[in-house]
């Protein structure tokens, strides 16, 4: 996950107060014995240790987690016969294709003049390698003002680039990057440099808009190296020589969600709860996002040992393929386009275990009210917080696309993005305490709003949705993760594909809006490009 969020407005509003101050707030009258029932929640999710005792077995076991990969194979067994063990009888896989499975290699750069020196390097993921041995000039673009390269940028043409991306009004860095990528590729630049961002001689990596195959390769520059590029660029040329050895796979291949359900008195209303299990190879995915999946998965054996049985359906859902582009998430809305209606809430956790502060909304002003209400007896873990606060490059977004109302975790950013994507983020990095208190956040968010009379809110329209993702400045991130595959039945990348005459019952998250005279270097010219929402 890149962690990327969009204020919108006045975003952090603290809505509530604790439960010793205003119970009747917080308890829906037709379940008084919902205080003791928090009351069990939390303290079992804190005392018992379940979480981290996972995570270190996912972790330790099982490792980094490429989709794709056996490991991630691996993972999706563990937790499914965990909730088996725990007495979830009907969890289940739930598979979608894939298009391409990816490999990392090995990755070796240098200078070569005027001087010779080793670079720390790493490979982007779902980019091909060099096909062998490469040597090339450098050039420097810096940190354009947007997606174009503007046509006085030298020779690019077999040239290493260095490039830093970056927000824009319009778009955030990732979807800079793959932009940049496609001019560069299209200009016939040899590989794409971008620097990291973090310490150490650390690198960094992702796939979020290269899926299923990236247009060159894109590399990891220790930020250290790269400033040593530049200070050599500034006294003359400079040559560089990589040796990236990434493989794919097109064969016919499938990765899986896990899907448990505790059943409610209503099961034809569901709130649903989920994790990404997917992660980056050169660590450990501890943080991004096992402290997630440990979160969730401990929820679910807290709410079933308790022999809860709340109005509506929770379910547990266990994605794959989030940092490709949501590909688990965005395979379940698309089969259970019949349930919609009834998913009352969605609820992910992907930003680390770190303290809790409440939830982000997605920029839905219309939950404030009610969800000020259900989000009460948060109060005495500090997490009943309200925020606007925008982004979609996390599992909740394919179900916002759908108009469903959907909230991430809203947490303290701590050192998270310093290990974010890089060979740090391992199990010692996690505070087992605060994965226990967003334990307790995650099980008693989803028993209450499962439990609650009211609805936290309705689910949007088409024409809603579409206004609402302009608002919270989401559209080019939007664009960029719907182009990414083609999950979508007739979708991205179908010149002149119009998808009309969907029936009412599959509307809005099967329909389709025009995006028109955008610039489309993986099918050449400027074509109509349909979009799901």
């Amino acid at each position: 996950m890149y962690r990327k969020l969009i204020q919108i407005g006045l975003v952090y509003i603290t809505v509530g107060t604790s439960l010793a101050q205003n119970p009747a707030t917080s308890l829906s009258p037709q379940f008084p014995q919902d205080s003791d029932n928090i009351t069990r929640i939390v303290g079992a999710a804190m005392t018992r240790g379940g979480a981290a005792t996972f995570l270190e077995t996912l972790t330790d076991s099982v490792g980094g987690r490429v989709t794709g990969s056996p490991e991630c194979r691996a993972a999706a067994e563990l937790i499914l016969a965990t909730l088996k063990r725990s007495g979830f009888e009907t969890t289940h896989f739930e598979e979608y294709p894939m298009e391409a499975r990816w490999q990392r290699g090995p990755a070796t750069g240098q200078v070569l003049s005027p001087v010779t020196r080793p670079l720390f390097v790493g490979s982007y993921a779902w980019v091909p390698g060099t096909a062998g041995l490469i040597e090339a000039p450098l050039v420097d673009l810096g940190s354009p003002a947007s997606k174009e390269i503007a046509a006085d940028s030298g020779n690019l043409k077999g040239a290493a680039v260095l490039v830093d991306p970056h927000d824009t009004a319009d778009s955030p860095a990732f979807v800079m990057r793959g932009a940049l990528a496609n001019e560069l590729a299209a200009a016939g630049a040899a590989a794409m440099l971008i620097p990291s961002d973090k310490p150490n001689r650390m690198v960094y990596t992702s796939a979020f808009g290269f899926y299923p195959r990236g247009p060159l390769p894109v590399i990891s520059v220790a930020k250290e190296d790269a400033l040593f590029l530049r200070r050599l660029l500034a006294k003359g040329p400079v040559r560089v020589a990589f040796d990236i050895q990434n493989s794919f796979d097109t064969s016919p291949a499938k990765d899986r969600n896990v899907i448990a359900d505790l059943p409610g008195a209503n099961p034809d209303e569901i709130v649903l709860i989920g994790a990404h299990f997917d992660s980056w190879d050169p660590a450990q995915g501890a943080n991004d996002d096992g402290s997630g999946v440990a979160a969730v998965l401990e929820a679910a054996r807290v709410l079933k040992s308790l022999g809860l049985k709340p109005r509506r359906t929770i379910r547990f859902a266990f994605f794959s393929g989030e940092e490709e582009a949501l590909l688990g998430s965005r395979a379940y809305v698309l089969a259970h386009q019949s349930e919609l209606d009834q998913l009352r809430a969605v609820l992910i956790m992907d930003s680390g275990a770190q303290a809790p502060r409440g939830f982000h909304f997605q920029g839905r002003t219309d939950l404030k009210n009610t969800m000020g209400d259900l989000l009460s007896p948060l109060a005495p873990l500090g997490a009943n917080g309200f925020s606007l606060a925008g982004s979609f490059d996390q599992d909740h977004a394919p179900f916002l696309v759908a108009g469903v109302p959907a909230a991430t975790l809203w947490v303290d950013p701590g050192e998270y993005d310093v290990h974010h994507h890089s060979i740090t983020d391992t199990y010692d990095k996690v505070d087992p305490r605060m994965l226990a208190l967003d334990t307790a956040v995650m099980a008693t968010a989803a028993y209450t709003l499962a439990n609650a009379e009211q609805t936290p809110g309705r689910r949007l329209s088409q024409a809603e949705v579409t206004d609402l993702l302009k608002k919270a400045g989401l559209e080019s991130t939007y664009r960029m993760v719907y182009r990414s595959g083609t999950l979508e039945k007739g979708g991205p990348y179908t010149p002149g594909c119009r998808r009309t005459g969907i029936t009412p019952a599959v509307t809005p998250s099967q329909a389709w809006i025009a995006i028109a005279g955008e610039k489309n270097h993986f099918t050449g010219g400027t074509l109509r490009d349909d979009l799901p929402i």
